[in-house]
């Protein structure tokens, strides 16, 4: 029997950088600590922009200014099962990240937002010459941002 049919989800994501810092969402499954970007999945008739000033509002408790967008990130959950904790949920997603360079407020404050992600504990600065240090998602912002790359828009299906 053929899989049903389920939608593509589309999320705006923030890529916040302030003094060789990369602004992050904190969470933890059974491997331990890992980070993730800002924002989130978008709504039926709001745009990426609206998304994404929506989720970072919940998530990280700050208005953000969207700037271009930098980066596209696929996730077709099935091809990464060996990665999942959640390995049910992984065969079932498929997603698009659509990754915006954003800025905020020069006296933000790190905290929680008014609605933050199921498991989210807490937002940080991670030092990006450091980021090989840390399991984020995707994975691949690690090498392009310490390298400075910023040529590649698509970064495939990647976790």
């Amino acid at each position: 029997m053929p899989d049903p049919i389920r939608p593509i989800r589309n999320a705006a994501k923030a890529l916040i950088i302030r003094n060789n810092h990369l602004l992050v969402i904190t969470k933890r499954d059974a491997n331990g600590v890992w980070y993730l970007l800002p924002g989130g999945g978008q709504k039926h008739g709001e745009t990426l922009e609206q998304a994404l000033l929506r989720e970072c509002l919940e998530e990280i408790g700050a208005a953000v200014k969207v700037n271009n967008l930098v980066f596209v990130r696929e996730f077709i959950g099935k091809n990464h099962l060996e990665d999942c904790t959640d390995v049910e949920w992984c065969k079932l997603v498929h997603s698009i990240d659509f990754i915006f360079a954003c800025s905020i407020a020069d006296d933000y404050i790190l905290g929680n937002g008014t609605l933050p992600d199921e498991g989210q504990e807490k937002v940080e600065w991670l030092p990006i010459a450091e980021l090989h240090k840390y399991r984020i998602y995707p994975s691949p912002l690690k090498d392009l941002l310490i390298n400075q790359i910023y040529n590649k828009v698509y970064l495939g299906d990647v976790n």
